[in-house]
């Protein structure tokens, strides 16, 4: 294992002086005293801070933020006695003197982490003080004025990148999804425990976007109690998959620590081991669809000697393509552990991951709730995932996890007129997928697929343009229709019909055909309202 105390390069990391303003005041459970374990620990595995905020400018913060509420928050800020409004002045976000600078300065965090990885100046960061995923446009909510996640989307957004951002805290991102909704452009997945039964109440599976964005919002309610087993399991079930699906340019993501079973707010039974190998999976889907590019947000947690540090340890090694150390080091512990003894969590952890189940035993009720949770994983991925992906991973045909393809094809002439013609696995192999035809997003993927489909009885009709396969009608052995798509080039030609047509007409005698198609089997560039 790694000598800890040793330097090494690796993400980025945004701490500075202005991190440790965002404070709502003794006993407020989001405090900055994790900054004095986490910032160390982190240092400790060679992470060193080389950004220091500052407050963001009003038009930056604009970027998300109404300006009227921009406004609310400086005179918060200057007279905190104010009477509440706009969420500001409750119980979880009481205003305080300087509260607007330090919101701000949050916020300038991850857009500078972010202009710092759109300029090619590093691949990845990490900013732990990010991911204050709840604010809205015009109201503080959650522990969260200035929502720095979103913040940064919309920096990469005006860039034209499409975004992919995934959210670990046991809370519904709601905040960077509202923001968001209507942006085909962004898709937000948020993993969390059910608003049934915590904050803020919202973040079901038909909570999917609006519009022309429908389907590019995914939703994952756990049941209280899930523990890291089905956690992860619906992390890797899920993130490389709509990845794969959405082909994104640039990932953010919150790493949210109070999933964590000894986190007193919330009722998920998570380890850091389980958060370090979900951070490492996005790291690979960054480096798989996004040539790298990974910001990572802190967000949530609120055992902040024993959990926080860990978890951003953790995700840092991930970005750093790093081993987990053994253990912590004792001159950390041994540090913090009277700091976490007043803080009321004794024991500082000797180890960066947590045993099986975090040492707590596996009762009925947490046996239940798994078995739930992946029921609900199920109805997601019928809803989330284009049915050919979903199919062709359940089936063995392709995984989500494996490498990028060397080459993608570019777009055909629109010269040739495409002719409709059934498909066996040989002949389709001769040719080149058009991009955006059908899903996954990756032609040469796609094409795998057919291929592999085709030599597992599906039945694949294609309209074929010299050589290359502009359309395509895939329909399993059973005559569920599996995709159905035409290549931008070459759609509002009638092709789909004819390519649905010959489908039908050559199922076997007397055979029938079922089709149950979603948003998800739009194109995700452009997808039609």
């Amino acid at each position: 294992m790694p000598d800890v105390s040793s330097a090494h390069d690796g993400p980025l990391v945004v701490f500075g002086p202005r991190s440790l303003e965002y404070d709502f005041g003794p006993g407020h459970p989001l405090t900055p005293l994790r900054f004095g374990p986490g910032i160390d620990l982190l240092r400790a595995v060679g992470a060193e801070p080389s950004i220091e905020p500052s407050p963001a400018t009003d038009a930056a913060l604009q970027a998300v933020h109404l300006p009227a509420y921009n406004e609310a928050v400086r005179r918060f800020s200057a007279d905190p006695s104010r009477q509440a409004a706009m969420g500001i002045g409750l119980s979880d976000n009481p205003a305080f003197a300087g509260m607007h600078e330090a919101g701000a300065s949050v916020a300038d965090g991850s857009l500078r982490a972010m202009d710092a990885i759109l300029r090619g100046d590093v691949e990845h960061a990490l900013h732990p003080g990010g991911g204050l995923h709840h604010a809205m446009p015009a109201k503080a909510w959650g522990f969260c004025i200035y929502n720095d996640p979103a913040l940064a989307i919309a920096r990469a957004r005006a860039t034209g990148l499409r975004v992919l951002y995934v959210d670990l805290d046991t809370h519904h991102g709601d905040g960077v999804e509202a923001v968001f909704a209507g942006d085909p452009g962004v898709l937000t997945l948020s993993l969390h425990e059910s608003g049934r039964y915590l904050f803020p109440g919202t973040g079901f599976i038909d909570d999917l976007g609006e519009g022309a964005a429908a389907g590019t919002a995914v939703n994952v309610p756990l049941e209280p109690y899930t523990g890291e087993t089905a956690w992860l399991a619906i992390v890797r079930s899920l993130v490389p998959a709509l990845a794969a699906s959405f082909g994104p340019d640039i990932v953010v993501s919150q790493h949210g620590a109070d999933t964590h079973a000894w986190d007193p707010l919330a009722h998920l039974r998570v380890t850091t081991t389980a958060m370090g190998e979900a951070a490492r999976l996005v790291d690979e889907v960054a480096h798989r669809w996004a040539r790298g590019r990974w910001l990572a947000t802190g967000g949530g947690g609120y055992d902040a000697y024993r959990v926080v540090p860990r978890a951003w340890a953790l995700t840092w090694l991930a970005g750093a393509h790093r081993e987990v150390p053994s253990s912590t080091p004792v001159e950390w512990q041994a540090r913090w552990e009277p700091e976490a003894a007043a803080f009321g969590t004794r024991g500082m952890p000797a180890s960066f991951e947590d045993g099986p189940n975090a040492g707590q035993p596996i009762l009925d009720a947490q046996a239940a709730a798994e078995e739930a949770s992946l029921g609900v994983l199920a109805r997601v991925r019928r809803v989330a995932l284009p049915r050919l992906a979903r199919e062709a991973i359940d089936r063995g045909w392709w995984s989500a996890e494996g490498d990028v393809a060397a080459a993608s094809p570019t777009a055909p002439s629109t010269d040739a007129a495409p002719t409709v013609v059934p498909l066996t696995a040989p002949g389709l192999a001769d040719l080149a997928l058009a991009p955006r035809t059908i899903s996954p997003f990756d032609p040469v993927a796609a094409h795998a697929i057919l291929v592999a489909a085709a030599a597992d009885d599906a039945r694949v009709v294609g309209a074929v343009s010299g050589s290359s396969l502009v359309g395509a009608a895939v329909a399993g052995a059973s005559g569920e229709l599996l995709a159905l798509g035409v290549a931008p080039a070459f759609r509002r030609r009638g092709l789909g019909a004819a390519l649905l047509r010959m489908l039908v007409d050559g199922r076997p005698d007397d055979g029938a055909m079922t089709a149950a198609l979603g948003v998800a089997e739009r194109d995700w560039v452009e997808p039609l309202d």
